[in-house]
């Protein structure tokens, strides 16, 4: 049977890490080797993380990286002293359901798969699912292109954390270090370089949805989704798939990189009593990418939020701001 090593960076999530990790001890197939990765936050979540694990009698390893560098390299310093040959990386702040693991691991090997995809409860911080994030999934197994595919038209996320991998599939660092959503273009690099992928429709993941977090804040990260987006076209157009996914690749454009920096921008500034630093330079990035020639194609190949959106936001940002608001 093939160890299964879970990698869990732990950075400023105090009111979480327990019950992260106590999913983790919950697994009805256990996992065989725990990795945390100390991020530096500067709190007390590494030392929590670390007692509540002895007091369980559980055995861990520990990275400790000298400061702060981020997510993606906490989790690749973490893969590199795992020794499983399936490997789930498991955010601090979320928890898995109990037959993670089992479902995972099964769906795996039934497949002869490179990795497993769940899908994922998004929970407020009371633990009440506000959504699922993915549409059901129509088949339990599908090539690396045609979840490549999926990632494109947001029929399944990117997220690092629903997936189990074998070994060596990752490779030594594939996980992008030093800016935010690191998630999204290695996702579609390992999509594409897998023959098979398995899908298990239950959501058995539960992603905590917070005010602060990366994906919820303005902040000079938010313009780092202009770089997933070049590095997400770049793999696909490497894998000679840019010309046939064009309109995809288009409504993809707008839905994870104009419309999701517009969003973070006037959700800021909806809850703030001034203008947020930021403001006014994302809207304008935005703006300079947005066309009016493009509303056509959007609507025609069926993205038609994408297609208001950039009819409304190419004319008049504040009168999307409002829509917005009050949507």
């Amino acid at each position: 049977m093939n160890r299964v090593s879970v990698v869990v960076p732990v950075y400023r999530c105090l009111p979480y890490v327990e019950g992260c990790l106590r999913s983790v001890l919950a697994q009805t197939r256990p996992v065989d080797e725990i990795v945390l990765v100390d991020d530096r936050g500067g709190d007390e979540s590494m030392a929590v993380a670390e007692n509540f694990l002895r007091g369980r009698h559980a055995e861990f390893r520990t990275v400790t990286h000298e400061r702060n560098l981020g997510l993606g390299r906490a989790r690749n310093s973490g893969l590199e002293v795992a020794t499983g040959e399936l490997i789930w990386f498991l955010d601090s702040d979320d928890e898995a359901d109990p037959r993670f693991v089992e479902r995972l691991t099964g769906a795996l090997d039934a497949a002869a798969a490179d990795f497993a995809c769940t899908r994922t409860q998004r929970v407020d911080d009371a633990g009440r699912v506000l959504q699922i994030d993915e549409a059901s999934y129509a088949s339990s197994v599908v090539s690396g292109i045609e979840f490549a595919h999926l990632l494109v038209t947001g029929r399944a996320k990117a997220y690092a954390c629903t997936k189990l991998f074998r070994r060596e599939l990752l490779g030594d660092r594939p996980w992008d270090e030093d800016q935010g959503y690191e998630d999204m273009a290695p996702s579609m690099r390992m999509s594409l370089a897998s023959t098979r992928v398995a899908l298990v429709d239950e959501p058995l993941y539960r992603y905590l949805y917070r005010e602060g977090s990366i994906s919820t804040s303005l902040n000079r990260r938010t313009f780092d989704l202009f770089t997933v987006g070049r590095d997400v076209r770049a793999a696909v157009t490497g894998a000679g798939l840019g010309d046939r996914w064009a309109a995809e690749m288009l409504g993809f454009r707008y839905r994870e990189v104009l419309r999701s920096v517009a969003h973070v921008a006037m959700r800021a500034d909806h809850a703030a009593t001034s203008r947020p630093q930021l403001y006014d330079e994302a809207i304008a990035r935005v703006r300079d990418e947005v066309s009016v020639r493009d509303v056509i194609p959007l609507m025609r190949t069926g993205h038609r939020r994408e297609a208001v959106f950039a009819a409304i936001l190419g004319v008049s940002p504040g009168l999307y701001s409002t829509i917005l608001r009050y949507r």
